[in-house]
């Protein structure tokens, strides 16, 4: 019905190309698009939908006008995701368009409740979308399960770095007590499996909850189930940013008409990379009385802090120890995280004066290398109370960090134990890296 004629009218043309504004997706075509053709179909010549006609109109040197020639519809398969995601978020009428999309320095989405509705005839993944825009993250988010039939399966979980043309990560947990991981290209037909493991932290019962948790950096990511680690997932396929969204069903069966997925807590928290990386050296006084300390002057109460610290010397020329004060407020409180050339890695907490200090673990571990020319890469998860080790690249430990959760500065260190440090002989580090989590509402 263009320009309100009172009968339907079709006309021909080629698509120029596919293009993207503002994070829709469009398709360019010279097909006569008229105010009042908006909301009808673009058609292949096998009558397939595969857009809607829109008129885009457009600014160029402070002057509107509308291009002549050139007509834009948005994309079938950008629809489709996004009417799936507008159904489970209860979408009643247009909103606003927002201002500005979120990004890695803006502040925290959520936390947001809701259900996914199920739907098996309408042909969409119950989903719901944060509609932020990051490539370096934490999420989470807890479901309720669905339902508990003998024989039917359901399946939880995020989409991770999601574009306008269907690209991301997708990471679910299964009723069969497993989770996997999945990347969809945008070119490509059918998604690859890139892990999939069991998993005895993932709860199975009826109307049992789970919480699920992804810590996204680059082309790394962590995965953690009920706060307990699972497995690092690969994210080198897609590390460029996209928004995060839950889904209630990703396996074909997985919905149930008449159910739903109930969801809980669901945030995204953005990581911004506050400091490095940075290379160094600890010079070793042992006759101060202090410890060796580089001071980032980086406050931090969340997030990822990681180093590769260089063993000095031979433990039989002397002791040495190694690691990272979080959290520090100066000499007074402070959590310590540092591994030693016996092979022993520690976890002390400071809250007041050098008598405070607690012992929270003393562990040994075959990951801390202790020869003379080797290194140790540490990286520390710290997020609320929580914290998770890892020693060159292997998972050691879960922390506990509830004991001083107050922001405060990130400082690697060296001679953390009296004795420690040989004058002279200095630590060196390397790749000094620190991300901040954005702290929820």
């Amino acid at each position: 019905y263009p320009l309100d004629a009172d009968t339907l009218t079709v006309t021909g043309g080629i698509v120029s190309s596919l293009r993207t504004f503002r994070n829709v997706a469009y398709v360019q075509t010279d097909a006569a698009i008229n105010p009042g053709n908006s909301g009808g179909p673009l058609l292949n010549l096998s009558g397939e939908v595969v857009g809607m006609n829109t008129s885009i109109q457009r600014v160029i040197q402070g002057q509107e006008f509308f291009a002549q020639g050139i007509g834009y519809a948005i994309r079938s398969d950008f629809l489709s995701t996004r009417f799936a995601l507008m159904k489970s978020a209860g979408y009643s009428g247009p909103t606003a368009e927002p201002t500005q999309r979120p990004t890695t320095s803006q502040t925290a989405y959520g936390p947001a409740n809701g259900s996914l509705d199920h739907d098996p005839d309408d042909g969409f993944i119950p989903a719901f979308d944060s509609d932020t825009n990051v490539a370096d993250f934490v999420a989470d988010a807890t479901f309720v399960t669905p339902h508990d039939l003998a024989g039917r399966n359901w399946s939880s979980g995020l989409l991770l770095r999601r574009t306008v043309q269907s690209e991301f990560h997708v990471v679910v947990i299964h009723k069969s007590g497993g989770w996997s991981h999945h990347y969809l290209r945008s070119d490509d037909s059918e998604y690859q499996s890139i892990q999939e493991h069991p998993s005895s932290n993932i709860r199975t019962g009826r109307d049992v909850e789970n919480h699920v948790r992804v810590v996204a950096s680059g082309d790394k990511g962590w995965l953690f189930i009920n706060g307990i680690y699972e497995a690092e997932l690969d994210l080198s396929g897609r590390t460029d940013s996209g928004s995060v969204s839950l889904i209630g069903a990703w396996f074909d069966d997985d919905e149930l008409p008449r159910h739903t997925t109930p969801f809980s807590g669901f945030t995204v928290r953005p990581l911004e990379r506050k400091y490095g990386p940075s290379d160094g050296a600890l010079d070793h006084d042992p006759e101060s009385g202090f410890i060796d300390e580089h001071d980032t002057q980086t406050l931090l109460i969340g997030g990822i802090v990681e180093a590769r610290f260089f063993n000095p010397y031979s433990a039989r020329e002397g002791p040495w120890s190694s690691g990272f004060l979080l959290r520090s407020s100066g000499v007074e409180e402070f959590h310590a995280i540092v591994f030693t050339d016996a092979g022993w890695w520690y976890h002390d907490l400071r809250t007041g004066d050098a008598d405070s200090t607690q012992e929270l673990a003393e562990e040994t571990s075959s990951d801390i290398s202790t020869s003379p020319s080797g290194s140790n890469h540490i990286r520390i998860i710290a997020l609320g109370g929580e914290g998770w080790l890892f020693i060159n690249g292997s998972y050691v430990d879960k922390l506990d960090l509830s004991g001083w959760i107050e922001e405060g500065s990130v400082s690697a260190v060296a001679s953390y134990f009296i004795g420690d440090g040989i004058a002279g002989r200095p630590t060196r580090f390397e790749g000094l890296t620190i991300w901040s989590a954005a702290t929820a509402r």
